[in-house]
C-alpha cells in the first residue's frame, strides 16, 4: 500500500486576534472523510481525510497523528505505516492547526476510516490537553453518489416576509442516493430543510422549502450530517448573495 503525504494547512493570520476566552471555549476537534475514491487500479483507490483543531488557553503548539483503520473483516485492526505515524506539528501560536492525509493504494472491498490523536502543548513542553477521533468509512466495495447543490432561485413567499426557495441538487456519482437532506440558511440563521427519498445517478432534482426575505446572503448545504459516503464531501455547499425574486 503506497501512501501520499499532502500539505499542512495552518491558519495563523486570520485567527491571530482570536482572545483568550474564545480560545478555551473552543469547539472540540474535527474529522472528515473530505474523499474516497474508487476504482479499477491501486492508485484511483484513494482517501482523503481532513482534521482541524483549535488552541485552548495555554497552547503553545498543536500536534495531530494519523492511523488508518480498515473495518473490512468486521473487526477494527490498524493498517502499519511509519508515514501514518508520525506527528504532525502546527508552527508556535497559531490558532487554527488543520491538515489534509491523503492514502493511496487502497484494497478493493475495504472499509477504511481514521483514528487521529490530538495534542495541545504548552510552553513547556508538554501535553496540556489529549483527544482522539474516528472519521467515518470510506467504502470501497464499488461506485459511490456525489451530491452537490447547483442552483438557489427565490420568488416571493406566501406571507409577508418570507420567500420560497428552489435548491437544485445534482448526483454527480455513479450510482444513487436515497434518503437525501438537503438544509437551507438564510443570513446565517437556518430557515428550513427538506429531504429527497431518492436522487439517480446523472440526476438533478429541485427541493422547495420556505425562509425569510434574504438581505445578505443564502447557503444551501446536501447532506449536512454526512450520513451519505460520497466520492467527494467538499462539494456539498453552495454559498451565494441573495438571489434575484422572480415573479
Amino acid at each position: 500500500m503506497r501512501f501520499r503525504r499532502t500539505t499542512t494547512f495552518a491558519l495563523a493570520a486570520a485567527l491571530a486576534t482570536v482572545p483568550a476566552a474564545a480560545a478555551h471555549a473552543a469547539p472540540r476537534p474535527t474529522l472528515k472523510v473530505r474523499s474516497c475514491q474508487t476504482g479499477p487500479t491501486a492508485k484511483q483507490r484513494q482517501a482523503t481525510f481532513y482534521a482541524r483543531m483549535r488552541a485552548v488557553s495555554g497552547t503553545s503548539r498543536m500536534m495531530m497523528r494519523f492511523r488508518l483503520v480498515d473495518r473490512s473483516s468486521g473487526a477494527r485492526s490498524i493498517v502499519p505505516s511509519p508515514q501514518l505515524a508520525r506527528w504532525h506539528r502546527s508552527r508556535p501560536g497559531v490558532k487554527t492547526f488543520g491538515w489534509a492525509q491523503t492514502v493511496t493504494g487502497l484494497q478493493t472491498g475495504g472499509e477504511y476510516a481514521a483514528i487521529v490523536d490530538y495534542r495541545w502543548v504548552g510552553s513547556n513542553g508538554k501535553a496540556i490537553r489529549t483527544a482522539h477521533r474516528r472519521s467515518s468509512d470510506c467504502r470501497q466495495d464499488g461506485a459511490l453518489p456525489n451530491l452537490t447543490v447547483t442552483r438557489i432561485a427565490a420568488r416571493p413567499g406566501d406571507a409577508l416576509g418570507t420567500e420560497a426557495y428552489s435548491i437544485d441538487v445534482t448526483n454527480n456519482g455513479l450510482v444513487a442516493a436515497r434518503g437525501v437532506d438537503v438544509d437551507l440558511f438564510v443570513d446565517d440563521a437556518g430557515a428550513d430543510s427538506a429531504t429527497l427519498d431518492s436522487i439517480a445517478a446523472g440526476e438533478t432534482l429541485t427541493v422547495r422549502v420556505n425562509g425569510p426575505v434574504c438581505t445578505r446572503r443564502v447557503r444551501a448545504v446536501v447532506d449536512r450530517k454526512d450520513t451519505i459516503h460520497e466520492t467527494t464531501e467538499d462539494d456539498n455547499v453552495l454559498r451565494t448573495r441573495c438571489p434575484s425574486v422572480g415573479g
